[in-house]
């Protein structure tokens, strides 16, 4: 009987969220439940019962009419939408977390790139092995980004094509979602901690007056901010990721919404601001480079991360009222 009911739900997935498509749907329901009871006390099998009445109220388009939404129908063949199955959620979760992965591991390399440096320049005066290791962190990093792009290349439909997803994906997401909530909670404390904290085992060295305090000191910053906000990128995205496949179905449609419209990411309607935000982190990582290199400050331009962070909130919520 589960069988039939998510043949249903699937059947009535991108029709309008009405009245009159709920009354519908809700006496197709009991038909191909009495139908199906019928069958079973005739002596068929399950898979029989379930078969025979998908066979003869499956169509839409035949019982329509004696449901009363034949122009329901006819109104929704004029947007179709592509149906996800289960098997893409689950390899597009699997494709989408190794990318988020990539990324973030790559953002803490930009960050953490002048370590060598430091390390090998102050500590064993061999400078040109830290430049060397600098810039093989840096092409590291670059390359984790164009390998998360390559990886993302097979979902783009996901964004550019209408889509709907079926009751099992929805509850399969669901699931994930909520085992994630507590591993989400414990790593974003952390990086945001490991972010604010950064600068404690400079001050700790410095009172300790410890004679590689001041090698020391701008590692560890470096480190603690490049971890920080590696693990607020993973678990933050990833997050992200179960709330963009919840809001897949329309919330104009039965399938509807199953994400909260609080948690949903920003859409930008506006082209400039699409563009803008399209290469914003890019410009930053470019940015956040130049300016060390040219002042080697690497103890503090790192700051240039969440003040990124805050303009990009403060970008989508303007941008969000505009639009509005």
């Amino acid at each position: 009987m589960e069988t039939i009911k998510n043949y249903l739900e699937s059947m009535f997935r991108n029709l309008p969220n009405t009245a009159k498509v709920l009354k519908a749907k809700n006496e197709l329901l009991q038909m191909m439940e009495d139908k199906y009871s019928e069958l079973r006390r005739e002596g068929k099998s399950e898979n029989e019962a379930v078969a025979t009445v998908i066979a003869e109220f499956g169509n839409l388009d035949e019982v329509a009419a004696s449901l009363g939404i034949k122009e329901e129908i006819v109104g929704d063949q004029n947007v179709p939408r592509r149906s996800v199955s289960l098997e893409e959620i689950q390899a597009y979760l699997k494709d989408k977390f190794m990318a988020i992965l990539l990324g973030a591991v790559g953002v803490g390399l930009f960050i953490s790139c002048p370590v060598p440096v430091i390390f090998f320049g102050d500590l064993f005066g061999k400078e040109i092995t830290g430049i060397v290791i600098m810039f093989v962190c840096i092409a590291l990093g670059i390359s984790f980004m164009i390998i998360k792009r390559t990886i993302m290349e097979q979902w783009r439909f996901l964004k550019t094509e209408l889509c709907s997803i079926g009751p099992d994906s929805t509850e399969y997401i669901t699931t994930e979602k909520r085992k994630f909530r507590t591993v989400y909670a414990l790593m974003y404390s952390i990086g945001c901690s490991l972010c604010v904290c950064c600068f404690i085992p400079t001050i700790v060295i410095e009172t300790a007056s410890l004679r590689i305090a001041d090698s020391l000191g701008p590692i560890l910053l470096l480190l603690f901010v490049a971890i920080g906000v590696a693990l607020i990128i993973i678990s933050h995205k990833r997050n992200r990721v179960y709330q963009r496949l919840l809001s897949i179905n329309s919330e104009s449609t039965i399938g509807g919404s199953y994400a909260d419209s609080r948690d949903k990411a920003p859409v930008y309607t506006n082209k400039t601001v699409r563009v803008i935000m399209s290469v914003y982190w890019p410009v930053i990582t470019c940015i956040y480079l130049c300016v060390s290199f040219i002042t080697f400050q690497w103890w503090i331009t790192w700051i240039i991360w969440p003040i990124a962070g805050i303009l990009q909130r403060v970008i989508a919520a303007v941008a969000s009222e505009v639009n509005n």
